[in-house]
């Protein structure tokens, strides 16, 4: 090859950078705010601030089976969204119990719908305390204002009857209901407090299926309303358990059909005590029974009070009414009327429209969606549910669309899933003023430029520290930056406060760990593959890169499983990557700061047999897992594009390459295409991201003589000239802005709208392209001058970190995880961030030394 041939290669491949450059400089077409993509879907309403104001109409929802089934099942086998779901919690709370309460706003916000809570006592009434309310209270506050949902809480529902342990106490219930309701509407102004009896045919069901032993109505002097010294049924089956209006939000009844309802006898031969009567059950409501049942007269027994409960308790007090209810179905009951039939009937009476007409006050309609034992059917499991049977959904779906005033879902904001993916994006602080940002910009810029003329002089003073394998293979530099990159990306993800936290979000300015991390990996893919070709032939290298890339996808499911499976330890809380807390960072701004989202989407569909669809394709489409790894996607896809780009690479047609690049780029920029549904797709849109994975890939194809063109003295004046301008651009800026100049070529209010309009992350903005093409060259122009002493003070770490940073980033998500599960960990403390962020990183490297696992997890 001749000295001419080799200069003008240099310089074809130095232009090969200049042409990046420009294409940088120029930044493409700029995102424009009508692409951003939007944080919520609206629904009918706002998020409540006060459930007690719910908007007219009846809202209808079922109470699962919570062990087996799951808010989205349900709408998906029934084909409705329920404006809410009831779910039972053992009261006080305990942590199970709580966690309850989240994974029910978990399940529900995503549908945009309501949260109603049946507590549930576990101990005696007169041994719930102020601190099992307070902590209740504090629990539902929390929850409200992550999940943005709003409570209804049926405290110790059906007191007047006798099969619950807190039955028939009616002055323990009411001093434990007001002091739960003391706490709720003080520390959550957004739940509803809901006072629900049972029915009150056969009270005081003496006899009643199931009651609890010990539990005679008769032993209880205050139940006796009528003062004819007995408790019978002429005592009023309600009043005596009322808490008083200001403890009451909502009222509501508990209403089953059990089927045909036969009254008892009427004394005892002593007279002192009453039979309830006797059930038929799996039959046919009776015409009118549901409209009876609110006349208080259905199954009455001679002598007793007919109340009209909704009348009395709801409408003449100003509040709403919630129905409990469902019909019963005995699949062992060979008598058995058709359960569509059962069902059906009982769901015409709910929803009456004469019913509705006389009864505005109905306000929720919930329905126990369960199989499980009832004594009234001789101990048989019975079925309940309306949305097991094709007959039974089909009854619901048909009964709802022709019903009067009925609203579903959803009833408050819906965060769709790619919200929840976008709000994963790690930027500067939500409110940080715009002094703070594009200051700390220009000081890293300004000191990296101060560091690239430090190193012009090292060179001619001390060359020995000079770097020595410029011809070799792998390199140094390269490993030593990845491991540097890598680690600021394991410190970032654990979020704890520290100095190394504090370098690994700040010191390059507006670049994070993630575009180094793509950048760098298509440097380095640009520079193996070809040593593949080379070696095999391009089909056995495009075999072996295709190969790698399925083992990073079936890794990142493994993880993604794995993290969820760990999840359901109970003693570990996975919620630090399972799910997200808006930083205020998202389209939505600073106001949805503290909403978490859930990103592990339908995952427990998966657990259905047979999975659904879409369930299956979350997962197989990464679209679901923990969001410190989300980017794992992304370099699944941009890997499996690498034989091509080295195609064209070979065939000398980087400025076609290069070309299609910027388009896509532009494309994207201009109409923020969602081509994937995958989360990373979100964070790191895959048509903007490929230009550093593919301007990376590039450099590393032509690294060896672009260095070569830019040692030479022009190449040296090119990146000085470039660095340097851009260094003086922002100080210019800076100044002006600081100081008030006022400078006649800087339009007014630049400076102020140049973070937001050019520095933007997620979509790669011009100046923070800019700012990733600077970095790598002053880099690359510091590590080579100082070598010598930046590699014996941290080479022995951040190399083998380095070459080994897929299998580093794998790892570092289990890392995040248990760092979560340390108690009594302050996260604001900044010495115990630096022990954590010390202890993590000496662990992992470790691990890379004794290649823990480099058979299994790809490095």
């Amino acid at each position: 090859m001749t000295a001419t041939t080799s200069r003008t290669r240099a310089w074809m491949a130095a232009w090969v950078l200049v042409a990046s450059m420009v294409g940088l400089l120029a930044g493409g077409i700029p995102a424009q705010a009508a692409g951003l993509p939007s944080t919520t879907t609206t629904s009918d309403q706002p998020p409540l601030e006060n459930p007690t104001a719910l908007a007219d109409g009846r809202y209808f929802g079922p109470e699962l089976d919570w062990s087996s089934d799951n808010a989205r099942a349900y709408a998906d086998r029934t084909g409705i969204t329920p404006s809410f779901f009831s779910r039972p919690i053992p009261y006080p709370l305990d942590d199970a119990a709580e966690r309850d309460l989240f994974d029910l706003a978990r399940q529900e916000a995503p549908l945009g719908s309501l949260a109603v809570v049946t507590l549930e006592p576990s101990k005696p009434l007169e041994d719930l305390t102020d601190d099992d309310a307070v902590r209740l209270a504090d629990a539902l506050g929390r929850i409200s204002d992550e999940f943005r949902t709003a409570f209804f809480l049926r405290f110790a529902p059906e007191m007047n009857g006798t099969w619950f342990s807190w039955g028939q106490q009616p002055d323990e219930y009411i001093g434990a209901f007001r002091t739960v309701a003391d706490a709720v509407h003080d520390g959550a102004p957004g739940t509803a407090m809901v006072w629900s009896p049972s029915y009150a045919a056969g009270y005081p069901f003496t006899e009643a299926y199931g009651a609890v032993e010990g539990r005679e109505s008769g032993a209880v002097t205050g139940l006796d309303t009528d003062g004819n010294g007995l408790i019978d049924t002429g005592d009023d089956p309600y009043e005596p358990y009322y808490p008083g209006d200001d403890a009451v939000d909502w009222v509501g009844l508990t209403m089953y059909h059990y089927g045909s309802y036969e009254q008892g006898a009427t004394r005892n031969a002593d007279g002192t005590r009453e039979y309830s009567g006797a059930i038929s059950t799996s039959v046919l409501p009776e015409p009118d029974k549901f409209a009876d049942q609110l006349a208080g007269t259905y199954g009455a027994a001679p002598g007793a009070p007919r109340i009209d409960f909704a009348k009395q308790y709801a409408a003449a007090k100003g509040k709403r009414f919630l129905v409990q209810t469902a019909a019963l179905y005995d699949p062992e009951d060979a008598d058995s009327a058709p359960e569509a039939d059962i069902k059906r009937a009982w769901l015409d009476q709910l929803f009456d429209p004469a019913i509705a007409e006389e009864y505005p006050e109905i306000g929720m309609v919930a329905w126990l969606e369960a199989e499980r034992p009832e004594p009234e059917a001789q101990g048989h499991t019975v079925d309940w549910r309306l949305g097991a049977d094709d007959a039974t959904k089909a009854a619901l779906r048909e009964t709802l669309d022709a019903a009067r005033g009925v609203r579903l879902g959803p009833v408050t904001q819906v965060v769709a899933q790619d919200d929840a993916n976008e709000s994963t994006k790690q930027v500067w602080q939500a409110g940080a003023p715009v002094s703070t940002v594009m200051g700390y910009l220009v000081a890293c810029v300004v000191g990296l430029f101060a560091l690239i003329l430090l190193a012009g002089l090292a060179r001619r003073v001390v060359p020995q520290w000079r770097y020595p394998d410029e011809h070799a293979p792998r390199d140094g530099r390269i490993d030593l930056l990845r491991g540097w990159i890598i680690t600021s990306v394991v410190v970032t993800h654990i979020e704890i406060a520290g100095p190394w936290s504090f370098i690994s979000r700040n010191l390059i300015g507006t670049i994070t760990g993630a575009e180094l991390f793509v950048m760098l990996s298509g440097v380095v893919l640009g520079m193996v593959h070809p040593m593949a070709v080379k070696r095999r032939g391009a089909v056995e290298a495009a075999k072996g890169t295709t190969r790698r890339a399925v083992k990073l996808y079936l890794t990142s499911l493994a993880v993604v499983l794995t993290v969820y499976l760990l999840s359901l330890v109970p003693f570990l809380d996975a919620s630090v990557l399972t799910t997200f807390t808006d930083r205020g960072t998202g389209a939505a701004g600073i106001g949805a700061t503290g909403r978490v989202y859930d990103l592990y989407p339908n995952v427990q569909r998966l657990l259905d047999y047979p999975p659904p669809g879409y369930a299956v394709r979350d997962l197989l489409l990464l679209n679901m897992g923990p969001w410190a790894f989300n980017i794992m996607g992304l370099y699944v896809v941009l890997t499996l594009t690498v034989p091509l780009l080295v195609l064209l690479l070979r065939k000398k047609l980087w400025w076609l390459l290069l070309a299609i690049s910027w388009a896509l780029y532009a494309l994207d920029a201009a109409f923020s295409l969602r081509i994937l549904n995958s989360q990373f797709q979100d964070v790191f849109p895959v048509l903007t991201w490929q230009v550093i994975f593919v301007h990376g890939v590039v450099i590393g194809y032509h690294r060896r003589t672009i260095i070569d063109a830019l040692s030479t003295p022009r190449g040296k004046i090119l990146v000085g000239v470039a660095t340097g301008a851009y260094a003086l651009v922002l100080g210019v800026l800076w100044l002006n802005y600081a100081l008030g100049l006022g400078l006649p070529f800087i339009p007014a209010g630049f400076y102020e709208t140049l973070y937001e309009s050019a520095y933007v992350r997620v979509f790669l903005q011009p100046g923070r392209l800019l700012n990733l093409a600077f970095f790598i060259v002053a880099a690359h122009v510091i590590l080579t001058s100082f070598w010598k002493p930046i590699n014996r003070l941290t080479g022995w770490l951040y190399i083998p970190l380095g070459r080994a940073s897929l299998y580093v980033f794998i790892l570092h998500v289990f890392f995040v995880l248990a760092v979560a599960n340390i108690p009594g960990l302050d996260r604001a403390s900044a010495w115990q961030g630096l022990v954590i962020h010390a202890v993590v990183t000496l662990a992992i490297w470790l691990m890379v030394k004794r290649k823990v696992l480099f058979g299994i997890i790809p490095n």
